[in-house]
């Protein structure tokens, strides 16, 4: 094989693993497009616990060896995700004594204290984590405020947004108070994101995040992704006569782009076998040429 038909199959290949797989989508308007498949789900990685622990001992290790803060605050974050909360805990209050006013510590204290159930106490920390980094989290602790505020009320009144948002009694998301979306769902993606590694459902306070994020998300992409965040929504346990409206809504307006894929199924199997076919007749006709070759030689031979 030469070096030039090398190349071609390189680009051939490559272009069909990086390809961007594109969909027909709804649009909360009705109207059907073809565009990259979006979704209304937040991803987070599992926790290697075997792969954590070796890292926690080999940053305690490098602790010990250089006395230095920021292996020993490394060391305490890894103990939070192994569940070690009170371990955790006296590190980072350690570190505060001998080190103020770092926003990591404020922040991890923060968290550790909401996860041992402690709102008050867990809502003076970030708020003071937030002073010291206004930028944190890419500016979305203000969620997190929201829902330690939420928390310390002992509500379980979810009919309106914990985030104080509002996008209407309608059966499909709007946005009247003109809010910036894509900034929104930015922001709670990036609060999800950090959730979920910790909390599992039926957690309704994740579920209301999802509803929130599926009014925004049916606005910024399409009806397909915000039904995703809004059977996630229910799957941690949110529920709400208007969560049942814009599903049935949502689902109404996908089934729009339901004959879109049915034609383009049909054209990409007549397709396909046009193409098969064709290679066979080629396969046919090269074989016959060959035979033919063959045939001739012997006869002159």
């Amino acid at each position: 094989m030469n070096r030039k038909t090398t190349i071609i199959l390189f680009l051939l290949i490559s272009s069909g693993v990086f390809a961007c797989i594109n969909e027909y989508r709804t649009l909360l308007t009705g109207e059907v497009v073809h565009k990259e498949r979006s979704s209304g789900l937040v991803w987070t990685r599992d926790i290697d616990t075997q792969k954590l622990k070796e890292i926690s001992n080999h940053l305690l290790q490098s602790y010990e060896r250089s006395d230095s803060i920021e292996y020993f605050s490394d060391y305490a974050a890894t103990l939070i995700y192994l569940g070690e909360y009170q371990k955790a805990k006296k590190i980072y209050q350690e570190i505060e004594q001998k080190s103020p006013n770092l926003y990591t510590t404020a922040s991890n204290l923060g968290t550790i204290y909401e996860l041992i159930n402690k709102p008050d106490t867990a809502l003076a920390w970030i708020k003071k984590s937030v002073t010291l980094n206004p930028n944190s989290h890419g500016g979305s602790e203000w969620i997190h405020i929201k829902i330690l505020e939420y928390k310390i009320s002992k509500s379980d009144d979810f009919s309106t947004s914990i985030l104080g948002l509002d996008f209407g009694d309608n059966p499909s998301p709007m946005n009247p108070h003109a809010y910036e979306l894509r900034k929104l769902e930015e922001d709670i993606k990036h609060q999800l994101k950090e959730r979920l590694t910790f909390i599992k459902p039926p957690n309704k306070i994740i579920g209301a995040l999802y509803f929130d994020l599926g009014n925004i998300i049916a606005q910024t992409k399409d009806v397909q992704a915000a039904m995703e965040s809004y059977h996630e929504a229910k799957k941690y346990g949110f529920e709400s006569e208007l969560l049942v409206q814009r599903i049935v809504t949502m689902q109404e307006l996908a089934n729009k782009a339901k004959p879109y894929k049915q034609q383009k199924q049909l054209i990409d199997f007549i397709k396909n076998h046009i193409v098969l076919l064709f290679s066979l007749v080629a396969l046919t006709v090269f074989l016959l040429i060959v035979l033919f070759i063959l045939f001739r030689k012997r006869r002159t031979v």
